[in-house]
């Protein structure tokens, strides 16, 4: 009697199973991919409005990648000779943000948050705001089915673009590693979906915001010589006037978008004096006006190895600090001639590099919106 039973639980057993296969058999749909394909797209990107790296900020469409290429896959398909379309779906795996009605930023980091939309191939052609479900390519075919025994090739992922969600501010350049942003799948009947993703979109690659400084006291700055003879330059080649003196001027610059470990430097851009290239033109071709570094070290108008390393305080609040020199200007004779009587000045743009440490480049950002100009008039 015991081995009756155990025969019949054992034959109750193998219908379920039965039914159990009888049944998925019957849920046709899902595309499944031999392995699933990988685009991998590079972005390199600047903030071009620094007054935009603030929080809260979007960038809709802030970059783009189309890479090309596609993918094989068979899906599931309802015997027959009707043509049918296939659905895609997309999904993240990043964890969700800021939102915006129905578009969702995924957290890269600290600091930033993605969305992105993937380009639908096929006759659809047209960029879906990921995540999405059941989106008809809207191409009519029989390509790719099982009962078929063909492969289909799709290129759904292989184009789309990002935008961007300023969490929190952030200085210098961004490196963002490889970081898979989402999958995609595909069936023939909605909902159905194998849990293998016909293709998966990495990105990686740098942000950067542009780092500079300005004169806090404003745009210009400019230092008074006075009055000299004409007499005062004579015999002096390549030497201060007589009687004159050296202004110093202690100067801060306010600093955007630098990052910790930066140095930044100093130097002068200007227009040379014909006679003397340490000097800058006074308009008057035997007299210019010489700079000095904090150190005593003349800084020679456009030489940019010659420069005059700033002191830099630690961060003010997120995305600012302030930075400090000393700087000396006096008027020199340039040829050792007695010069024509009358006004003359000049005027020069410090300018200034940084040093970003664990990368091996100097970057220039735009130029600091500093004027100095001199004034001096020489008497007969």
């Amino acid at each position: 009697m015991l081995k009756k039973i155990m025969m019949f639980a054992g034959l109750l057993g193998g219908t379920a199973l039965v039914s159990g296969q009888a049944l998925a058999a019957a849920d046709w749909g899902p595309c499944t991919p031999d392995s699933t394909h990988t685009y991998s797209a590079v972005l390199e990107k600047t903030i071009t409005d620094t007054s935009k790296n603030a929080s809260g900020t979007v960038f809709r469409d802030f970059w783009s990648w189309d890479l090309g290429g596609s993918y094989q896959a068979t899906c599931e398909c309802p015997p027959g000779d009707a043509p049918t379309t296939v659905l895609f779906k997309a999904s993240s795996p990043l964890p969700v943000g800021h939102s915006e009605g129905e578009r969702e930023y995924y957290i890269i980091n600290d600091n930033i948050q993605i969305s992105a939309d993937v380009w639908i191939a096929g006759h659809k052609e047209e960029d879906v705001s990921v995540p999405f479900e059941n989106i008809d390519n809207l191409t009519m075919s029989r390509v790719g089915c099982d009962v078929d025994g063909k492969d289909g090739s799709w290129g759904t992922g292989s184009r789309g673009k990002l935008s961007l969600y300023i969490n929190h501010p952030f200085v210098g350049e961004m490196t963002i590693p490889s970081t898979k942003l989402l999958d995609i799948f595909g069936t023939t009947k909605a909902g159905v979906y194998s849990a293998i993703p016909l293709a998966s979109v990495f990105f990686s690659g740098h942000i950067i915001v542009p780092q500079g400084c300005e004169l806090s006291s404003g745009s210009t700055l400019e230092i008074p010589f006075g009055e000299f003879k004409a007499s005062d330059f004579k015999d002096r080649k390549g030497q201060i006037a007589k009687n004159g003196t050296k202004f110093t001027k202690d100067l801060q610059f306010k600093c955007t978008n630098i990052a910790d470990g930066v140095k930044i430097f100093l130097r002068i851009e200007g227009m040379p004096n014909a006679n003397d290239s340490n000097a800058i033109d006074m308009g008057n071709p035997d007299i210019g006006a010489v700079i000095e570094g904090a150190n005593g070290k003349i800084l020679v108008p456009n030489d940019t190895s010659v420069n005059q390393e700033l002191s830099v305080t630690a961060l003010v609040d997120d995305t600012h600090r302030t930075a400090s020199t000393t700087i000396s200007a006096y008027p020199i004779s340039t040829t050792g001639k007695l010069p024509a009587a009358g006004e003359f000045e000049g005027g020069s743009a410090p300018n200034g590099h940084q040093c970003l440490p664990h990368r091996n480049r100097t970057v220039l950002p735009p130029r600091n919106r500093i004027y100095p100009r001199a004034r001096s008039r020489s008497a007969a």
